[in-house]
């Protein structure tokens, strides 16, 4: 009977001991999901032995905080532990309840309404240009292209074909919105008061040593304008959808207050202040 009773109460061994610092010990155990599938032995190795090191570098240095150091951390400790606990509810509530759908009317309708929100902190332009060796038989055609008073997709296609038939490079999608400046990295555009630049250039051909550059602004918005909706689209769905997770969260708080209320398991004490 006695054997039988020691079996039932019998207490599982360990795992093995892989690190002591003071009373503190790693075993096992504690490398359980450390190492993927897949990975060689050596890599292996030395993943576990990088991870050991740093858990004996941090023990050590928490067993000295923990006899140095006597602060009272229990309440921070139960505070944090309560914001993790609140946070994973109301995420699972929100993952439950949050439609994740955006319509372009929505994007549209917060746009014209939140104008303000969307100012430009640097000027942005669409345009299209070419680079070509500075002697080429194209310049007469280029030049004609670029300072055409209805330039359109064709144009831009014969841009491109006159750039690639003189061994030129460039860039073509004319419906991108692009930052002046990286503009201006692309070509060798030199000015004070890009506002006013903007305002006074369309058709603009460059040239140093070697190239020449042949560019069309095919429209442009200059600091503190409106950025357009195409830019914003994706910042507005995103705030769209964090207006839903805060509407979500505030009928949450609202409607387990009421039930933890009308259930009387809410007491409120007037403090009586000195």
């Amino acid at each position: 009977m006695c054997c039988l009773t020691a079996a039932c109460h019998r207490v599982e061994e360990p795992s093995p001991l892989v690190a002591r610092v003071y009373d503190h010990e790693l075993r096992m155990d504690d490398l359980a999901g450390l190492v993927g599938d897949g990975v060689s032995a050596e890599d292996s190795a030395a993943i576990v032995d990088n991870y050991v090191d740093q858990w004996v570098r941090q023990t050590v240095m928490l067993a000295k905080a923990e006899k140095n150091v006597k602060d009272d951390f229990s309440r921070q400790m139960n505070e944090y532990r309560n914001s993790l606990l609140t946070y994973a509810y109301e995420r699972q509530i929100v993952e439950q309840l949050l439609d994740t759908m955006v319509t372009d009317a929505q994007i549209a309708e917060y746009y014209e309404g939140h104008s303000g929100q969307f100012l430009l902190k640097n000027s942005i332009v669409k345009a299209v240009y070419v680079a070509v060796p500075l002697k080429n038989n194209v310049d007469g055609r280029l030049r004609g292209l670029v300072y055409k008073r209805d330039f359109d997709e064709e144009d831009v296609v014969e841009m491109q074909a006159l750039a690639t038939r003189a061994g030129g490079t460039g860039s073509y999608d004319a419906d991108v919105w692009h930052p002046f400046y990286s503009l201006q990295n692309a070509v060798p555009i030199t000015t004070y008061n890009e506002n006013l630049y903007l305002k006074q250039n369309r058709s603009i051909v460059l040239a140093d040593d070697s190239l020449r550059w042949y560019l069309r602004i095919l429209d442009y918005k200059i600091t503190d304008d409106i950025s357009p909706l195409e830019l914003q689209r994706d910042n507005i769905r995103a705030i769209i959808l964090n207006h839903r997770k805060l509407d979500i969260l505030s009928r949450l708080q609202a409607d387990l207050l009421k039930e933890a209320e009308d259930g009387g398991h809410v007491e409120r004490i007037k403090v009586n202040k000195k």
